[in-house]
């Protein structure tokens, strides 16, 4: 009969313990929001954002656990992810203002489209996103899919080395230049554009739609070392099948490859603030990276470099 109280009891304890905790305080790949974060995090960013708003009770927000937990991981630094608690009282008002009925309720919010000419100060206010509600399967794939695929895309594509130098001679902006080994823009190279949006302005060029370069071009006027630098680069980049990051400054007529192990996020950032001496307004290195850091964790540590599972 005490075995049978004390597996009564400890059930109970369990579930209370159970009915306490928020889901993903030690996921370093999600944030659970508060009303006081909820705006900060989902509204002031040009990123997309997954949200769950979820019960700890809720038996099917416990089966979906594991899967938005991989769903953090795969989409870590490309895109957000997040969750409510609804159960905890002080959230209860955020979760009516989404009308949430059920749980757990998986909602997607879409950034507005940035103007890069307006100032600084004024891209990152906060600016209400456009939200919707996820209908599909909760699995990982689908859901990844539709995050990617509400994500704002400022990488242009170049198809053609004419192109190129065209758009370099009117660059009032320093730009980022992908010769890529593939035609298709990666998620990671369009994060990499939202990190430093109104700072470089971001291209990509295929290294198959890659030509040589007239030695009479009007670059060779106006940026004789880009122009150099492009004359003996593009006859190897058309043939390799590695893809290379290039960052110009025209203004200055200077150029740098962006030399990486592999091209992630942290050490992207690391070679443009060295060679440039600017900051993102997002990602790594930036104020607000160190933000999100604090709020995944509860840590005001400075956050670690963290590996991109993607490849430009």
């Amino acid at each position: 009969m005490r075995l049978l109280e004390w597996l009564v009891w400890s059930w109970f304890g369990l579930q209370a313990t159970v009915l306490a905790q928020n889901l993903y305080d030690s996921d370093p790949h999600i944030i659970e929001l508060t009303p006081k974060s909820f705006d900060k995090v989902v509204h002031g960013t040009n990123y997309t954002t997954l949200v769950e708003f979820y019960a700890p009770w809720c038996g099917y927000c416990q089966q979906l656990k594991g899967i938005m937990k991989k769903a953090g991981k795969v989409l870590d630094g490309v895109a957000q992810v997040a969750s409510v608690n609804c159960d905890v009282a002080k959230n209860k008002k955020l979760c009516g203002q989404y009308k949430v009925q059920g749980f757990p309720t998986l909602m997607v919010f879409r950034p507005p489209k940035v103007d890069v000419s307006k100032p600084v100060s004024e891209r990152l206010q906060l600016r209400n996103h456009a939200s919707e509600v996820y209908q599909g399967v909760r699995k990982l794939s689908p859901m990844v899919d539709f995050v990617l695929s509400r994500i704002k895309n400022y990488v242009r594509r170049i198809n053609g080395t004419g192109k190129l130098c065209s758009i370099l001679e009117g660059q009032g902006r320093k730009s980022l230049v992908l010769f890529s080994k593939r035609d298709k823009v990666s998620p990671i190279y369009r994060a990499v554009a939202l990190d430093w949006l109104g700072v470089f302005d971001c291209f990509t060029i295929p290294n198959s739609k890659l030509s040589g370069l007239a030695e009479d071009n009007q670059l060779a006027t106006t940026n004789p070392q880009i122009s150099q630098f492009l004359q003996e680069t593009i006859p190897l980049q058309m043939t390799s099948e590695e893809s290379m990051l290039v960052a110009f400054d025209t203004a200055n007529d200077q150029y740098q490859v962006i030399q990486c192990d592999s091209f992630t996020k942290p050490q992207i950032s690391r070679a443009l603030s060295a060679a440039f001496n600017v900051t993102p307004m997002e990602g790594p290195l930036s104020k607000r990276e160190q933000y999100l850091h604090a709020l995944r964790t509860g840590s005001k540590k400075s956050q670690p470099a963290k590996k991109i599972h993607d490849e430009l």
